[in-house]
């Protein structure tokens, strides 16, 4: 029986078990970076993070030269790969010129027994959640927006929303958020999704590549720049450019705020920031908009319908079942 419990989501266990997974596979990872030696690299604490993955600094001396990536699932190597093959087009997109700087590279790939690791370049600086609330967060969150949508600027096209479209933005997630729900609460579901079919089809929208999880946890800054954007498993080359920046403005950017259910639920009701900047954004790559309520809850569906087709212990975790999934379900008619 405890072969069915879902390991931890995050905590002391999960934390411990990220440990064990680095040591596994630190030798011969180390090794890579130094030609064959170990010698004079430490592997670091574990950072934070939510995937499959667990992930370390690697160091030698005082500086971290690059960042380890571990897992022993499936799902986590896939998780991994993604991120190694979308890295991989981005770089070798020559319409992206200089703005690939801000992008990790891929170092080496490899497995030690049942653990599957990527070493990756670590880049500078540290993610916007660090600083402290105010001017400067809110200065760097606009550079981070302005980074994003450059990105989109040169690689965004205007075409029409078509039935394909409609089954991986909308129906495709849905399909996962729906197995996870008690039956009662599938037709509001079923509405939902209705909602965003009707207010999608066949719209000519801007279309490119997106990250698909742009909150602040995932932009760098370092001497008042954008010095980095990381973490492109869920990252998508046709999508809405819409996505990422209502996502940088929706996610809490206090790790101790409240999770995206609850933001979604609070901007439906009160846009605020949002109002101006998710048809600003639109409007700078041309097409018909995409209005905020639209754009809320493709976001909210695409994040929560990734996370519980990905990862069993979303699905298994009622208060997390409850604050991102529930609540948006029960209120979002309402607001």
């Amino acid at each position: 029986m405890l072969r069915l419990l879902p390991r931890p989501t995050f905590g002391p266990l999960s934390a411990r078990r990220s440990r064990a997974l680095g040591r596994r596979a630190a030798l011969a990872a180390i090794a890579l970076l130094g030609n064959g030696s170990a010698a004079g690299w430490r592997l670091g604490e574990p950072l934070n993070g939510r995937g499959y993955a667990s992930v370390f600094p690697v160091r030698h001396g005082p500086d971290s030269a690059a960042l380890l990536k571990a897992t022993d699932t499936v799902l986590g190597r896939a998780e991994l790969q993604r991120e190694v093959d979308t890295l991989a087009a981005l770089h070798a997109d020559e319409r992206l010129d200089g703005w690939a700087d801000l992008l990790p590279r891929t170092l080496a790939t490899g497995d030690v027994g049942d653990v599957h690791f990527v070493l990756e370049t670590c880049l500078p600086g540290s993610d916007v959640r660090t600083l402290p609330v105010g001017t400067e967060r809110d200065r760097m969150v606009n550079r981070a927006l302005d980074a994003i949508v450059e990105l989109q600027s040169r690689t965004a096209t205007v075409r029409p929303i078509g039935d394909d479209e409609i089954e991986r933005w909308v129906r495709g997630p849905a399909v996962h958020v729906r197995a996870a729900l008690p039956r009662k609460m599938r037709s509001v579901l079923d509405r939902v999704e209705d909602e965003l079919v009707g207010a999608l089809h066949h719209r000519q929208v801007a279309r490119g590549w997106v990250h698909g999880d742009f909150n602040a946890a995932n932009v760098l800054v370092d001497g008042g720049r954008v010095s980095g954007i990381v973490d492109w498993d869920t990252a998508d080359p046709d999508s809405p450019v819409v996505i990422d920046a209502a996502m940088l403005l929706l996610w809490p950017n206090d790790a101790r705020g409240p999770e995206l259910g609850q933001q979604v639920l609070h901007r439906l009701a009160s846009p605020g920031v949002l109002a101006d900047v998710v048809p600003d954004v639109q409007r700078r790559h041309g097409g018909e908009e995409i209005d905020v309520r639209t754009a809320l809850l493709l976001v909210w569906l695409r994040h929560v319908g990734a996370n519980l087709a990905e990862n069993v212990r979303y699905a298994a975790n009622p208060v997390w079942m409850h604050r991102n999934v529930r609540t948006v379900l029960r209120d979002s008619e309402l607001v």
